[in-house]
């Protein structure tokens, strides 16, 4: 960022990516209000650019900020939509997800491309890193904020992130400008507060240029971070590398689940499932359950599969009546289509997870284990028990994709074609 004392010039934002809307999350204090003004004053967005305020109902002068928010953007001739938002839980997680929550339905009515800007700045990204090094993080959270970030389906824009908090007081001096403050931002029983308060100024007072050097090591983690994203990769499944040590393959999990934008398990979770999957026999299909995906080990991979298909019952029976040329059946597991020359009249009986069951395939003198038939045809283990078992009078006629000989020779007799296509079970 600029350092010169030109008014035009003392805070120097990221230029913005192109876009037909820039939509200023603006709270009225200090730092939304630096940003407004000097993006008001960009012929190139001062015509794209609106502002929406989140009104929390929480503060006793939140109605009161609202109406100076409004104000405050009048000056600029910028419009400003006020969201009154309700929420029962009053904790900084469930506002924050309440608020993008608001701002998104807000995004979604305006037509062509849309970026949030929001006010993050160099200090706030600071404080964000010394939180998490204090509650206790890995190397992502170590990276602080993307000037890019991405939240309910928005897509977020920091442009400020690089720019330190005195230039921006020193900004809002030079133009004076007025702004809103919230007394509970002096709070210090909060950590963050602490932090801004306590923790920053200490290590400005050992070393003047602390932020900027903070600011190195971050960048440094994050180049770090995108080189070890791009040599993990984010294909699903992962490779299973058995060369690598149980803590190495632990951290490569963790990093491959967030290149798949999802939440890792903790350390302890991914050590035992790592230990499991490097000492595992062929046989054997290590597995770690969370509540947003479920990992599997199979053939030396790993794979990261949807969990609520999983966890469908497969102990269950269904009717089928085919009497028309195009037969459609949908499944959670898959779907189930007959197409016939000429209309077909034939009951069909559909199960799944069946077990020790034979079939005769076509061009075949002998029955065949199913089991043994889907294991040489390379079925996935969490497909082999939710693919439908379909019968004729109690005959065995298909297990999903594979036929027997009696139902090829239906399928003749009735110039018909039959299709079964799994469900992707992969994230």
């Amino acid at each position: 960022m600029g350092h010169s004392q030109n008014k035009a010039n003392i805070i120097q934002p990221l230029p913005l990516p192109e876009a037909d809307h820039y939509v200023l999350a603006f709270s009225g204090g200090s730092d939304s209000t630096a940003l407004l003004h000097y993006l008001a004053q960009c012929q190139s967005t001062r015509h794209k650019l609106s502002a929406i305020h989140i009104n929390h109902q929480i503060h006793p002068d939140a109605n009161q900020w609202a109406k100076q928010s409004q104000s405050c953007c009048q000056q600029q001739n910028i419009s400003c939509l006020v969201k009154v938002i309700k929420t029962t839980k009053k904790d900084e997680n469930s506002l924050r997800q309440a608020r993008y929550k608001a701002i998104a339905q807000h995004l979604s009515t305006l037509t062509g491309t849309v970026i949030l800007l929001t006010a993050h700045h160099l200090n706030d990204d600071v404080e964000t890193l010394l939180f998490r090094l204090i509650r206790g993080t890995g190397l992502n959270g170590l990276t602080g904020m993307s000037t890019v970030g991405h939240f309910h389906g928005l897509r977020i824009f920091r442009p400020m992130i690089d720019t330190p908090k005195t230039l921006i007081n020193q900004y809002l001096i030079e133009h004076k400008l007025d702004w809103t403050e919230d007394s509970s931002n002096q709070d210090t029983d909060y950590d963050r507060n602490y932090i801004r308060h306590k923790i920053i100024p200490a290590l400005s007072g050992l070393r003047p240029d602390a932020i900027h050097r903070i600011k190195d090591t971050r960048d440094n983690l994050s180049a770090s971070l995108q080189l070890l994203e791009q040599l993990i990769g984010g294909s699903n499944p992962l490779p299973l590398n058995r060369g690598l040590s149980t803590d190495n393959l632990a951290t490569e999990l963790y990093h491959w689940l967030v290149k798949l934008k999802l939440n890792p398990a903790n350390r302890s979770q991914l050590l035992n499932f790592a230990a499991t999957c490097l000492i595992a026999d062929a046989d054997k299909i290590p597995t770690l359950q969370t509540d947003s995906y479920e990992l599997m080990s199979w053939q030396q991979s790993v794979y990261a599969l949807h969990p609520h298909l999983l966890a469908i019952d497969t102990h269950q029976s269904h009717l089928l009546t085919v009497d028309t040329n195009a037969f459609y059946w949908q499944h959670e597991f898959g779907r189930l289509s007959i197409h016939a020359g000429q209309r077909p009249n034939i009951n069909l009986q559909i199960v799944f997870n069946e077990q020790g069951k034979r079939i005769q395939q076509p061009g075949r003198q002998h029955h065949s284990k199913v089991k043994e038939i889907l294991r040489e045809n390379g079925f996935p283990p969490w497909q082999r028990s939710r693919l439908p078992y379909v019968y004729h009078k109690k005959q065995l006629m298909a297990v999903g994709p594979i036929i027997s000989h009696h139902w090829q020779q239906w399928l003749v007799a009735h110039n018909a074609e039959y299709d079964w296509q799994s469900t992707n079970f992969i994230l």
